[in-house]
């Protein structure tokens, strides 16, 4: 044997298994923080193409919103154009009666230069013919005056669905373009909550089809909440803080699948527009919008099954708006109850 080999026999077998110990620790939790890296980078990606697919959604959403908005302008537009036939026409009409007018004028000018009794009777049956003529005239200027001011209210009434609409639109591109950014930090949890939230949204939009499709509730995802707009329409009378009839069975609709979500909380709010009142019973908008709200509280708790402690009301009166007070259109949009409902999602 050599004097090396000697020497490493003299060496103490504990002292050999400490030494190979000490090099295989490292070398695992090397291994380890290389797995650990590859799960990472593997969720990364997952996070990558779900945040992909979800830009494209959105991209399809917004061409489509787009697209209904030209279709509406285009729908203005058309009708601007009949009016404006509509308004030749008459001026058409009123080229060729002055014109009908003046000769008949004429003609009694000249027969007016004869004094014969034949000749006066003419004179008499072309006033008569005039007279008539004029009245037909008048009817038919009438007629179109009606027609024209009836064109004028069909557009006005296409604007004012389109205003809304627009705004409507606009208000949805904007949630949209907030809940895109507010989906790119979720946890996995958050999300399951909020595809919880979104069964809960499709159950309510099949059970209040007709009520939606009338225009009477509405129902849209706001950071992370799910609110459902009812139209002051079918839900009050003016300056009144009393149900109709009208409500009580999408509000029973409602009650039914908040019960199915026990754990949510859920807050009703009272909105109005900015048109001051002050009556016997509301001093101001903030009393009136908060009475609103707590009507449409009691009538939801009058299903037993519900837990009273998750639920809350408040006014927020005319300072609450989704669109600006500028047009009666927007007014009523403004003038709301809105049922929130939170759902348990963990920070």
């Amino acid at each position: 044997m050599n004097t090396a080999f000697k020497w490493i026999i003299k060496i103490p077998a504990a002292v050999i298994v400490l030494f190979f110990i000490g090099i295989a620790g490292p070398l695992q939790a090397q291994f380890k923080w290389t797995s650990d890296y590859k799960n990472l980078y593997n969720e990364k990606i997952a996070v990558e193409l779900e945040l992909k697919t979800i830009r494209t959604q959105y991209a399809n959403e917004k061409a489509n919103l787009e697209s209904r908005i030209k279709e509406l302008e285009a729908e203005a537009s058309n009708l601007n154009k009949k009016l404006d036939l509509c308004e030749k026409q008459r001026r058409e009409d009123q080229k060729l009666a002055d014109s009908r007018i003046k000769e008949l004028k004429e003609t009694i000018d000249l027969l007016q230069k004869k004094g014969s009794d034949v000749e006066q009777k003419l004179v008499e049956e072309n006033k008569k013919l005039q007279a008539r003529y004029e009245a037909e005239l008048a009817k038919a200027r009438d007629e179109l005056m009606t027609e024209r001011k009836k064109r004028l209210e069909e557009i006005d009434e296409l604007n004012r669905k389109h205003g809304a609409e627009i705004a409507m639109l606009q208000e949805k591109i904007k949630n949209l373009n907030e809940e895109l950014v507010s989906l790119k930090n979720l946890t996995k949890a958050q999300k399951a909550e909020l595809e919880r939230m979104e069964n809960q949204a499709n159950e309510l939009e099949k059970q209040l089809e007709e009520e939606i499709r009338k225009g009477e509730i509405r129902l849209k995802k706001f950071h992370g909440k799910l609110i459902i707009n009812i139209d002051d329409r079918i839900s009050f009378d003016s300056g009144s803080a009393e149900l109709k009839p009208g409500i009580l069975k999408a509000l029973n609709k409602i009650s039914g699948i908040l019960h199915q979500y026990p754990e949510y909380k859920i807050v009703v709010e009272g909105h109005t527009d900015n048109i001051p009142i002050k009556t016997k019973q509301f001093r101001d908008n903030w009393q009136l919008s908060t009475e609103r709200a707590l009507s449409v509280l009691a009538y939801l708790l009058k299903n037993k099954e519900l837990n009273k402690a998750r639920f809350g009301a408040a006014g927020y009166g005319e300072y609450n708006p989704i669109v600006p007070n500028n047009t009666a259109a927007n007014r009523a949009l403004n003038r709301r109850v809105d049922i929130v409902v939170v759902p348990r999602i963990e920070k």
